[in-house]
């Protein structure tokens, strides 16, 4: 009896330990690359997004919100995108595209500037706010309040066809998009959730309506990703599309928050070391690292490739920084090049934390176990 008291005690200890933890490999393991700032001017830089060789910004440097590029292939050369007298604000980017919320005529409209050619066009033009826009190839998303309450729209570029994607009555915001797959923040049934639509189906269903809090949806492929306040604090959590799994990622008692995927990778923002550092998991490999931990103000993070942008105040004002991944770090973090070793496995199991539950409750069943299979109490 003594024997089994303290082996339950043991296996409590490590439950506690391991529900307290992140999916993944230990938070200490940093990822191999090297950071840079990519702005030059004083102020505020925030919300950077990037695609390719293209980094985004909203920008403050003229006493406005403007909206600033910087190519990677040319070197450090910045350029306005969107700069009026009037906020430009909420930058989103797919290849050579940027969609932003533009209050140039006294309301927000959505305009698309076009890298390659140079191009802007006027997206939306109701005399009510169109704000929060998110691009995917050839549609656009954003949230609209001309019918009083907040709705998401959708444009298509080729078709120029603007679609009401939600009607109900209370709020829906936070639109993100990839593919044919729209996801959003959803009010209706009194707390925030998160809610889907296939736009080649038009269907929408709900993806997690939890009582707490779940915000800042993202998606990419088969995974939809947000942030997450069941445990009572901001963690990460996943939805696989094909079978309808909700997954944690992060569950660490610290907050994580302001998630962004790319290439099966999820990049946040993470307050367990000391203020807010960026932090990285690959879904494949169940691996997760730090990004970078050189700043306590990082926050924001959004990622395509091997690069990854965040907006940061160590000196003072928030500026813009990348972080470029050795491309030899990437094949294997991406699972592109993964050997039978680290690959079969880590492949099988994206459940992070839970194999190593099971087996932890499995061998307390056993220790607890009279011979007739019966637990003792």
């Amino acid at each position: 009896m003594r024997h089994n008291k303290f082996s339950i005690i043991l296996i409590s200890v490590v439950l506690l330990i391991v529900l307290g933890a992140c999916a993944g490999s230990a938070a200490s393991e940093a990822l191999k690359g090297t950071e840079q700032e990519i702005n030059s001017a004083f102020s505020n830089q925030i919300s950077p997004v990037i695609s390719g060789d293209y980094i985004v910004w909203q920008d403050e440097r003229d006493g406005n919100w403007d909206i600033y590029l910087y190519d990677m292939s040319v070197g450090r050369t910045e350029s306005a995108l969107f700069k009026d007298s009037k906020d430009e604000v909420e930058p989103a980017i797919s290849g050579s595209r940027v969609v932003v919320a533009d209050n140039r005529r006294g309301n927000y409209d959505i305009y698309m500037h076009d890298i390659a050619s140079g191009a802007k066009t006027q997206i939306t033009s109701d005399r009510a706010d169109q704000k929060e826009p998110a691009i995917s190839g050839d549609i656009i998303v954003w949230t609209d309040r001309r019918n009083q309450n907040t709705d998401i729209y959708m444009y298509d570029i080729t078709s120029k066809q603007e679609i009401r994607i939600t009607t109900d009555k209370a709020d829906q915001s936070q639109p993100a998009i990839w593919g044919n797959i729209i996801v959003w923040k959803d009010m209706r049934n009194g707390n925030e959730d998160v809610y889907m639509y296939n736009i080649d189906t038009g269907k929408e269903s709900p993806v997690v309506t939890d009582s707490a809090g779940q915000t800042n949806p993202v998606v990419e492929g088969d995974y939809i990703v947000w942030e997450d306040r069941r445990a009572g604090n901001l963690d990460i959590y996943m939805y696989e599309i094909s079978s309808g799994k909700e997954i944690p990622v992060c569950i660490d008692p610290s907050p994580q928050k302001t998630p962004a995927i790319s290439d099966g990778r999820i990049v946040w923002a993470d307050g367990r070391i000391k203020g807010t550092n960026i932090f990285i998991y690959d879904i494949a490999t169940g691996q997760e690292k730090t990004v970078s931990t050189s700043s306590e103000y990082e926050s924001n993070p959004a990622i395509e490739g091997n690069r990854i942008v965040w907006q940061d105040k160590r000196k003072g004002t928030m500026d813009v920084f990348v972080f470029t991944e050795d491309i030899s770090e990437t094949g294997v973090a991406a699972g592109e090049e993964m050997g039978a070793e680290a690959g079969d496995g880590a492949k099988e199991s994206p459940f992070g934390v839970y194999p190593v539950l099971a087996a932890v409750i499995a061998a307390y069943l056993i220790i607890t176990s009279g011979k007739n299979g019966r637990r003792k109490i």
